[in-house]
């Protein structure tokens, strides 16, 4: 007889659904509430959750399922909805769909580069505003070709981001506390300080996990030497970052920035941010591609993995796990 698993959530790729089918039963409730959890996970092999701004698979719901070997997330992370550290210490595998995001966040994160180079959105804005022509509204855009590039973060999204800018530029650099030295040479860039990014590279993207480690990790120190007209690019997490610092600085020198992320969001309705022609602003929307959807391919890949007697390439470790986003 196949395990069951629990999913709290409708899966929509019906052939992923039925790859998964070979090795597990699945039931399916589109509830996202503790109560709905713990009444339907005695007995489940496995269980799967949505994203959810709160916790779904706690200690309480592993303590309580005694048959349970394998927990996991339709989402790119674990830290929202799992206890994750908590399941490893038990012996549990704990799985996402991380690989199906770095791709749509790395071709994201280049568009809002490019944009942000060329003025590209600006120039719409004016012309949908009523603005005639607005052809000579600024001085000459730049390609991203030949740029000196930081990448801040080298997780699974920090490293397609870097497969990508090597498409325009060869002069990349990173900032990574996890990036071994024959990672460093196999990917052709260059490990350096925080600081050194900001005071050497024309742009600079942010695209790390977020915790109490990294909060607000970018401030005014960065910002008071980044170069005149580099750009900043944050698709990771806004409370990364102190906003207000972050702010003054644009304030004070001729910076740009480019923002799908925010200390609070949604962003207030009279932020400075969305006053100003060098700062291109997206509503926490990085990861809206259609090709997201591969997170259930994912999903299958893992678990027929998992039930072939191989390793999901998804299994979090403890030290995984704590450089996750919190949220």
């Amino acid at each position: 007889m196949k395990p069951e698993f629990l999913f709290m959530c409708k899966i929509t790729d019906e052939k992923s659904k039925q790859r998964m089918q070979k090795y597990i039963n699945i039931i399916e409730i589109e509830k996202t509430d503790i109560k709905s959890v713990m009444d339907n996970a005695v007995g489940k092999e496995g269980i799967i959750v949505p994203y959810t701004p709160h916790k779904l698979i706690t200690k309480q719901v592993m303590d309580s399922s005694k048959e349970l070997k394998i927990v996991g997330t339709t989402y790119g992370g674990t830290r929202q909805n799992i206890d994750d550290e908590y399941a490893i210490k038990k012996g549990l595998t704990v799985i996402h769909t991380g690989a199906s995001r770095p791709r749509p966040m790395a071709e994201y994160a280049l568009g809002l580069i490019l944009s942000s180079l060329m003025y590209i959105h600006n120039y719409s804005h004016y012309m949908k505003s009523g603005e005639d022509w607005p052809r000579f509204k600024y001085g000459r855009s730049r390609n991203l070709s030949d740029r000196k590039v930081g990448v801040i973060g080298l997780g699974l999204i920090g490293k397609e981001i870097v497969n990508l800018l090597k498409c325009f530029t060869n002069d990349i650099f990173v900032h990574s506390n996890h990036l071994s030295k024959d990672d460093e040479l196999n990917l052709c860039v260059k490990n350096i300080s925080l600081n050194r990014i900001f005071a050497e590279c024309e742009i600079i993207v942010l695209s790390g996990g977020y915790n109490s480690s990294t909060y607000h990790m970018i401030g005014k120190e960065q910002f008071e030497i980044m170069n005149k007209d580099a750009l900043f690019v944050n698709i990771a997490r806004g409370k990364m970052v102190n906003q207000k610092e972050m702010i003054d600085a644009l304030n004070e020198k001729e910076i740009y920035l480019a923002l799908d992320v925010f200390e609070e969001e949604p962003l207030e309705a009279d932020s400075p941010l969305r006053n100003s022609d060098r700062v291109l602003l997206t509503p926490h929307r990085a990861n809206n591609s259609i090709e997201f959807e591969q997170r259930w391919d994912c999903l299958a890949d893992e678990i027929e993995l998992f039930y072939t007697g191989k390793i999901p390439k998804s299994k979090l470790s403890i030290e995984r796990a704590r450089a996750m986003s919190d949220s």
